[in-house]
C-alpha cells in the first residue's frame, strides 16, 4: 500500500478495496506505461462513479487529458505516468469534494485563463453539487496535477538506455577476460543507475533493453562461476518495483529454455531468488 495512502484517506472517499485493486493492478502493470495508465484510467473512473453525472464526468476527463498532455510535452511518457498516478489521488480528493465527505476546507482563487478544460469541468461538477466553497476547493487540487512538471523542471532525469546495450554472451567470449578480470571489468562497466535500488526505479527499459540487460548478467555470472559481485549488483534490477517482476519472468524462462545459456541461467536465477528471499 503506498505510503501516502494514509494522507490521502481523509479526504478521499476510495475504499481499501478500491485502493488495493488498484495497488495490484500497477504490480501486474510491472513498469509497463500503457499498462500502469490503464490501471490509472480505471481507477479514475471509480472514484467518480458514485458522484458523476455523465456530462461532469466527461468534463473532468477532458481536463484529465489537456493537463496530462501538457504535462507530456515537456516530460515524455515517464511524465504521463507520473501524472496519471498523481490524477487518481486528484479524482479521489475531488469525489470526496463533491460528494460532501471532504472535511478539507482549502481553497484557492478560480483559475484563470489557460485551463479551460478545467475551468469547465469545475463548473459542470459544481452545479450538480454546489458544495461550500465549491469552486475555490476544486481549483486547490489543480497544483497536484502540476507536481509532475514542477519536480521535472528541478531533478534532470537518467538519460534513456545510458550504457547500454551491454555485450553479449558471444562478445564476452570472444574478448577473453576471464576470472577475477571479468569481475573487475564488469563492476566498472554495469550502469550505475542500475545497480542501485532507487536510481533503477527511474531507469526506462523496454523489452529489448531488458532482455539485453538479463542475459549480460546470466552470461557474466556463469564465466565468473557466480560470483557474488554480478548478483548483489544485479540485484536491484530484480528486486525493483518497476521492472523486477519482467526481469524475474525472464530470467526464469530463460532458465526453462533450450537456450544455450539456459544452464548458467538456472543456477543465476536460483542464486537471485535466494538473495531474494533472505536469511531463513
Amino acid at each position: 500500500m503506498p505510503a501516502n495512502y494514509a494522507a490521502h484517506s481523509a479526504t478521499s472517499t476510495s475504499t481499501p478495496r478500491d485502493e488495493a485493486a488498484y495497488v495490484a493492478c500497477r504490480e501486474r502493470a510491472a513498469g509497463d506505461a500503457t499498462a500502469l495508465i490503464a490501471c490509472a484510467d480505471t481507477a479514475i473512473a471509480a472514484a467518480g462513479q458514485a458522484v458523476d453525472t455523465p456530462e461532469a464526468a466527461t468534463a473532468f476527463r477532458a481536463a484529465l487529458r489537456q493537463l496530462g498532455d501538457d504535462a507530456a510535452q515537456s516530460g515524455g511518457e515517464a511524465a504521463r505516468v507520473a501524472f496519471a498516478h498523481q490524477a487518481v489521488q486528484v479524482a479521489r480528493r475531488r469525489a470526496a469534494l463533491l460528494s460532501g465527505a471532504s472535511a478539507d476546507t482549502t481553497a484557492s482563487p478560480p483559475s484563470a485563463g489557460g485551463d479551460a478544460a478545467w475551468t469547465r469541468s469545475r463548473a459542470i461538477s459544481c452545479r450538480a453539487h454546489p458544495v461550500p466553497q465549491c469552486a475555490a476547493r476544486y481549483d486547490a487540487l489543480l497544483p497536484m496535477l502540476r507536481l509532475p512538471s514542477a519536480k521535472r523542471a528541478t531533478t534532470p532525469e537518467p538519460t534513456p538506455g545510458a550504457g547500454l546495450p551491454l555485450p553479449n554472451c558471444a562478445a564476452l567470449e570472444a574478448d577473453g577476460t576471464v576470472g577475477s578480470a571479468l569481475v573487475d571489468a564488469f563492476y566498472a562497466g554495469y550502469p550505475k543507475a542500475l545497480a542501485g535500488s532507487d536510481s533503477v526505479e527511474a531507469v526506462p527499459l523496454d523489452a529489448a533493453a531488458l532482455d539485453n540487460v538479463v542475459r549480460y548478467l546470466v552470461c557474466v555470472a556463469g564465466a565468473t562461476d557466480y560470483d557474488p559481485t554480478v548478483a548483489e549488483n544485479g540485484l536491484a534490477l530484480f528486486a525493483s518495483k518497476r521492472h523486477g517482476a519482467a526481469a524475474r519472468r525472464l530470467l526464469t524462462s530463460l532458465a526453462r529454455s533450450d537456450d544455450a545459456i539456459s544452464g548458467a541461467a538456472r543456477r543465476f536465477d536460483a542464486q537471485i531468488r535466494g538473495y531474494l528471499q533472505g536469511p531463513r
